[in-house]
């Protein structure tokens, strides 16, 4: 597992994520609580960012 890919592209993808949730949640979904928003927004960027972390983690399979 190659940990410093993993992270090159979690991070910018988690931080997508979350400004992307924001302004979904704020903007079309109003009635919903600000707490609940927020508590919604940190479990999409928390889930978002294992997967990607994992699948861009991994190292390539060579054809030698």
């Amino acid at each position: 597992m190659d940990r410093a890919r993993g992270f090159k592209f979690a991070l910018p993808l988690a931080v997508v994520v979350a400004v992307s949730s924001l302004m979904m949640l704020n903007g079309q979904y109003e009635e919903v609580p600000m707490e609940n928003r927020v508590l919604i927004t940190i479990g999409a960027t928390v889930i978002a960012f294992i997967v990607s972390f994992i699948l861009f983690g991994l190292k390539d399979k060579s054809n030698d």
